[in-house]
């Protein structure tokens, strides 16, 4: 949860407005969008209720009696939803309190009209009838499904005055929940491993977090490979658990997840990897992207050349190093089968894909506008060098609705598990000349966790060079 999401929130739930007012929080599970509205829903005095997955009657029931319980008047009794939502209304009458109804995913799977009847009750004809003053949340974790309330045709469309879009924290706000003294190593490895989803951090590995660069490979093994580990089964948990997912593409939606996570990141590339052409394929990743399970990076520099990733680290972890090698991680001796195999792999697909995507997001956020004044394009891209197609980590590029005539502002390597030396800084070079007159004046970052004294000596001697350890990544701009 970012200071941003928080601060959106209680604009809405403080609103002046004396009416009822709708807002919308989804995102992906276990990122802190309960915990930020239970306490939200607890210190202003509002209620909150948590659905499960049941039919109706059960739905009502529940609710009628957690209604009741907040009233202290023992269970109502709610015969269908336009009941409960005008009990629920009731509830802001004498000042505006917020109510919740989290995984509201549930409510619509057992019944789809209760879209309708709340665009009813928030609408002109019901409003001005109501003395409601409510802040009505709907929270879910179904992407897709939530983004699909206000989209289109849907009967909620233009009656949400919040639409909060949670994502997993940055690596910034993922380190601050590592032990003391851990170290920035030890954050951006842990950080490759489970991203920023708070409770892959906390309740999924018992609160135990690695101490230092040492306990890396015990907490690996223990805490995401062991057959004990919950977290070794959640992404597969994740994609069945939503509902724009289901279905007969369960394997196909598996296979492009896995296709990227090991080196396939254009659409071309996707489609060979899984048998499939191109447009048999567009669909589902657009699905996929929907859902919060892909990202798709546009070029700054080219049309039509998107590069796709997945969305967190974890995912990455998981179809990089789990989902593969399943059969291996069922032998006994898991610290072996990580040493002598795995931990490579983790190098190579894992900790490189996530450390570029950790520079990309230091440029787009963090780095000063001294380093990088102008920044309306941040991505990777490719460029020619002797007919040798190359890619590039970072590139930054400015205005211009033609992408071919932007300004490049930034080119930029990123490597964890080498150390920089010159020869990154010469590659990066060729590529600026490559790139012709619209990067002449490219600065060039050069990202890694440790950096040789001959290029720190040369990196001083110039204007154009910056580099960006681990310190300046964590806490520098």
């Amino acid at each position: 949860m970012s200071g941003q999401d928080l601060a959106a929130l209680e604009t809405f739930l403080e609103s002046p407005i004396d009416r009822p007012l709708l807002g919308l929080v989804y995102g992906r599970r276990r990122i802190g969008k309960s915990t930020m509205l239970v306490e939200q829903a607890e210190r202003r005095g509002g209620f909150y209720f948590e659905a499960i997955r049941a039919e109706t009657p059960v739905q009502l029931e529940r609710l009628g009696s957690a209604l009741g319980e907040h009233l202290g008047v023992g269970r109502l009794a709610l015969n269908d939803w336009e009941e409960a939502v005008g009990a629920l209304l009731r509830l802001g009458e004498a000042s505006a309190v917020p109510v919740i109804l989290d995984e509201f995913g549930h409510i619509i799977a057992a019944d789809p009209s209760v879209e309708s009847i709340l665009t009813v009750a928030l609408g002109p004809g019901a409003l001005r009838r109501s003395v409601s003053k409510v802040r009505l949340i709907l929270c879910g974790s179904a992407i897709a499904m939530m983004r699909a309330l206000t989209e289109g045709e849907a009967p909620l469309r233009g009656r949400a005055g919040l639409e909060l879009i949670m994502q997993p924290d940055d690596f910034r706000v993922a380190a601050t929940r590592l032990p003391e003294g851990a170290g920035f190593e030890t954050a951006a490895r842990v950080y490759a491993v489970i991203g920023g989803v708070v409770g892959y951090a906390t309740d999924m590995v018992n609160f135990d977090l690695p101490i230092a660069k040492a306990d890396i490979d015990r907490w690996i093994v223990d805490r995401v490979l062991s057959p004990s580990a919950t977290l070794q089964r959640e992404a597969t948990t994740l994609l069945a658990e939503d509902p724009s997912l289901s279905g007969k593409n369960n394997l196909l939606h598996h296979a492009i997840l896995g296709a990227i996570a090991n080196g396939s990141i254009t659409a071309g590339a996707i489609a060979n990897k899984v048998g499939r052409q191109v447009s048999n394929i567009d669909l589902v990743l657009r699905r996929l992207i929907e859902a919060g399970f892909i990202v798709r990076h546009e070029d700054p520099i080219r049309k039509k050349r998107p590069l796709y990733a997945l969305a967190d680290s974890f995912l990455q972890f998981h179809y990089a190093v789990i989902e593969p090698y399943g059969a291996t991680l069922r032998e006994r001796d898991l610290r072996r089968v990580w040493s002598n195999h795995l931990e490579a792999v983790f190098t190579s697909r894992v900790r490189g894909p996530v450390f570029e995507e950790m520079a990309r997001r230091w440029v787009a956020n963090f780095a000063s506008e001294v380093s990088i004044p102008i920044r309306d394009h941040v991505g990777p891209s490719f460029v020619s060098i002797d007919r040798v197609e190359h890619e590039l980590d970072v590139l930054v590029a400015g205005t211009g609705d033609t992408p071919g005539d932007r300004k490049i502002v930034a080119l930029g390597e990123a490597k964890s598990g080498e150390i920089m030396t010159t020869r990154h800084l010469l590659r990066l070079e060729r590529a600026r000349s490559a790139l012709g007159a619209n990067a002449s004046h490219a600065k060039l970052f050069l990202f890694g966790e440790r950096v040789d004294e001959r290029l720190i000596e040369l990196a001083a001697e110039r204007d154009d060079v910056e580099l960006v350890d681990l310190d300046r990544l964590y806490t520098g701009d």
